[in-house]
Order: structure tokens, then C-alpha cells, then sequence
């Protein structure tokens, strides 16, 4: 299986019509190839220093797959990496920093959100996963939902855990915006690269929202 027979051939475009908002087009592996855990796909790697801290960026030919945190350390980087590598054990990954530098920049700085060049995405987990990260992109930057609102907008009403394990399972943090997911109460509940990273990335997507209006 090649990287390009992995992926379906229709590309959705996220963020149309927004205000200030990163667009991207998503386009997602076939549930049959997800079931090859990763065997054929080639995959490039770097590490970037962020806004929210090290960030480790996974790409392939067809886009960006992979976004995670890590601690400035070895043993941080190697952390973030297993984290990564496990999704998709059978990939093969390649450190290429030169590659990842240019997402990271188009992902974190605003200025190079425009509608006419959006971020490619590749979305590669389960059917149901990929349903609720679609899900997410829907989110406006600035807004927040919930796990209750997004089970009941897939058509599952009592799927909140379902959805809820879906979405700590999402591959490409901020982009792909988890973040924007709270409790029902209101309460920031978990987040898989940290509560205080999630609370920076509300409070920073809160500031650029109020200097765009």
C-alpha cells in the first residue's frame, strides 16, 4: 500500500466564512487501510519550538497527521515520539525538521491562516474517530462545545464517552481543536498534553479573537 492509495481523493475545506480562523482541508485514510496500523505509509518528523511549548509535527506526502506537545528534554522528545509512533507502528518514520518546520509555521502564526492556501490534514484513526475530528473542525476559533452537544450532533446522544475517548485520541492537537471541548459544566475536564497548555490555547485563540473585531 503507497501513501497516496491510503487516503480517500475528496479533500473538506474547515474554516470557511469565519472571522480569523485557521482553514484547512481534511481529507481521511479508508477504514480498511487504518486496520494496516500505519504498514506502507511513510511519515517525516521535527521538533519546533511553539507558543505552547516543544511541539513534535508528523507529516506524510498527502499532509499533516500528527501534532503533539512534549517537555524540552530527551526524554521528553522520546515520550512525544512513543506517544506518536504507537498510533501507527507499522509507519515509517523519518526526521526531516526542514520538512515539519514550514507546518509548524503555517499552524501557529496567524498571518498565515488565509482561506486561499489551506493546511492540508490527514486524518487517520477509526471510522467513528475521524467523525468526531471532522466534528471538531467545525468548532469557530473562540467557541467552545461540549462532549454531550457533539454525541447529539453525530446522531449518538448517550456516546459522550465514546466521544469523549475520540476525541483524546485526536492525533493533531490545536489544529485539530480539541482544546474547544469542555465538560458540560463548563469545566476544562481533560486534555491529553496537559490542562495548562489547554487553558493557554483558549486564552490565546480569546486574544486574537478580540484584536480581529
Amino acid at each position: 500500500m503507497s501513501t497516496a492509495q491510503a487516503f480517500s481523493n475528496t479533500d473538506t475545506l474547515f474554516g470557511r466564512g469565519r472571522k480569523q480562523d485557521l482553514f484547512v482541508t481534511a481529507k481521511a485514510i479508508a477504514p480498511s487501510d487504518y486496520k494496516l496500523r500505519g504498514a506502507g505509509l511513510a511519515m517525516r518528523y521535527g521538533f519546533h519550538d511553539t507558543a505552547f511549548g516543544l511541539a513534535l509535527v508528523v507529516v506524510t506526502d498527502q499532509g499533516l497527521c500528527g501534532l503533539g506537545f512534549a517537555e524540552d528534554s530527551e526524554e521528553g522528545r522520546q515520550e512525544a515520539m512513543l506517544d506518536m509512533t504507537r498510533r501507527w507502528p507499522l509507519a515509517t518514520f523519518t526526521q526531516d525538521a526542514e520538512e515539519t518546520w514550514a507546518y509548524a509555521q503555517r499552524v501557529f502564526n496567524p498571518e498565515e491562516w488565509v482561506e486561499a492556501n489551506p493546511l492540508k490534514l490527514v486524518l487517520i484513526g477509526t471510522e467513528f474517530e475521524i467523525r468526531v475530528w471532522r466534528r471538531l473542525l467545525e468548532i469557530p476559533v473562540g467557541q467552545t462545545t461540549s462532549y454531550s452537544t457533539i454525541a447529539h450532533d453525530l446522531g449518538k446522544p448517550t456516546a459522550s464517552r465514546a466521544v469523549g475517548a475520540a476525541v483524546g485520541r485526536n492525533p493533531i492537537s490545536f489544529v485539530v481543536p480539541c482544546h474547544r471541548v469542555l465538560a458540560k459544566n463548563g469545566g476544562l475536564c481533560g486534555y491529553h498534553w496537559g490542562l495548562d497548555r489547554k487553558r493557554r490555547m483558549l486564552g490565546w485563540e480569546a486574544e486574537l479573537i478580540g484584536y480581529a473585531t
